[in-house]
């Protein structure tokens, strides 16, 4: 075996023996993946938002009985 690979698999081994660190590192994925997954819903959401308020802006517009022109002028 190559022995960078053999460091790097006794040093996994040395690693994965102690509970406490491996507990750690989960704990540590789980709360990236958590504050990626938050960050996503929140850009999700904002993007939705913005969406429906300009149907609405679009609706209140075509509403008052401008043209398209008109409103193509406002947006």
């Amino acid at each position: 075996m190559d022995s960078v690979i053999q460091t790097a698999d006794e040093r996994m081994e040395r690693v994965t023996e102690d509970g406490e660190a491996v507990r750690a590192y989960w704990r540590r994925t789980m709360a990236l993946c958590d504050y990626a997954s938050s960050m996503n819903y929140a850009r999700d959401e904002g993007l939705a938002e913005g969406r429906a308020e300009e149907r609405r802006r679009l609706l209140e517009l075509l509403n008052q009985g401008l043209s398209l022109e008109e409103i193509k002028q406002r947006l």
